[in-house]
């Protein structure tokens, strides 16, 4: 379990990032679409364990030092890769947001510019002098931040701020299997390289292991989730926070502490995503600077906005991406089994010759 559970722990902290920390993702994909939702996620199970597995298969089997030898073994068009890049500006820029909007909440005092002028200066102080730290506070913060969200998603289930449980104005239950493959797809592509990453020195029994203990927690906690915001009403699931809308009610120090675990969720992811985003520009110079750039305008149009209206398309673009990784995946392995035939059958030709 040495190897298995620091991977877990990786993959669903990329997947449970600052949106689903925030509870802004579970009610847009899922908890809009009332208790329906809950039948559909052994669809995001099995999309997940495939995946993760594939993924975890390519790190083993492959090595990559970055992203853009990643999308040269997939063959990607220069449009291809710019529209992946804009992607992780994208996601970025909606971490971006929810820094400013924790911030400019809770510290109402403070103009929001004053935000907006001192976080792109962290940004670049971190990715010029220490991002590797982050990395390691990742492995404590994902496991604290799971429990903070379980307990805060079971006192809320039972001590709800309506005795109304949301029910969608229509059904719309045709919906469902499509938003929770863009939620699964648009995860994975902001995710793909970093867990294409942690298969490095993995066999296959791992692999399977760590595929299933992933995708099961992921889909556990998404599944308390759903239920606590079903329980709560449409207030709270409307909010652009709702978890973090839920946690001023069970007192200070919940309130402060689940403050503290999402605000370093949605830093870490920042700082993750600005790094990513410059490693996938395909420009020479002033990588850092431009990113930050781009990031903070997007960042404008707010967080809630960004997660509900374009993490969709995100998850579109998603597909397109994840499908052409298994497919050159699956032709790298079949040009490898020739080779290895090859190789195997020319010694008994030369033998008869």
């Amino acid at each position: 379990m040495r190897k298995v559970l620091p991977s877990v722990f990786l993959i669903v902290g990329t997947i449970v990032g600052a949106g689903f920390a925030s509870g802004r993702e579970i009610s847009s994909f899922f908890a809009k679409f009332g208790v329906y939702s809950l039948f559909f996620l052994p669809i995001l199970f099995i999309i997940f364990y495939y995946v993760f597995k594939m993924l975890l298969s390519i790190g083993k089997d492959k090595k990559f030092e970055s992203i853009k030898q990643l999308n040269s073994f997939t063959k990607n068009s220069i449009f291809m890769n710019i529209l992946i890049s804009a992607t992780f500006i994208i996601f970025t820029s909606a971490m971006f947001s929810g820094v400013i909007e924790i911030l400019s909440y809770n510290f109402t005092s403070i103009p929001s510019v004053v935000f907006y002028i001192i976080l792109p200066i962290i940004c670049f102080v971190v990715l010029k002098f220490g991002f590797s730290g982050l990395v390691k506070l990742n492995f404590i913060l994902v496991p604290i931040l799971i429990l903070s969200i379980l307990t805060l998603c079971v006192f809320a289930t039972f001590n709800p701020v309506t005795d109304i449980i949301f029910i969608p104005a229509s059904s719309k239950a045709y919906e469902l299997p499509i938003s929770i493959i863009l939620y699964a797809m648009g995860n994975l592509l902001l995710s793909y390289y970093i867990i294409i990453k942690a298969g490095k020195g993995l066999d296959e029994k791992r692999i399977k292991t760590i595929s299933f203990l992933s995708s099961f927690i992921i889909c556990f906690v998404i599944f308390i989730s759903i239920v606590c915001l079903i329980k709560n009403g449409s207030a709270v699931i409307d909010a652009s926070m709702p978890f973090v809308a839920l946690s001023y009610r069970m007192g200070e120090l919940f309130n402060v502490f689940f403050l503290i675990m999402v605000l370093l969720a949605i830093l870490t992811t920042l700082f993750s995503g600005l790094y990513t985003s410059c490693m996938s520009l395909p420009l020479k110079r002033h990588n850092i600077a431009f990113t930050i750039i781009c990031v903070e305008i997007l960042s404008l149009l707010g967080f809630k906005q960004i997660v509900d209206y374009i993490y969709p398309i995100i998850g579109v673009i998603g597909i397109s991406v994840i499908l052409r990784l298994a497919f050159a995946y699956k032709s790298s392995l079949k040009s490898s089994f020739n080779s290895c035939n090859n190789k195997v059958h020319s010694p008994s030709k030369q033998t008869k010759n």
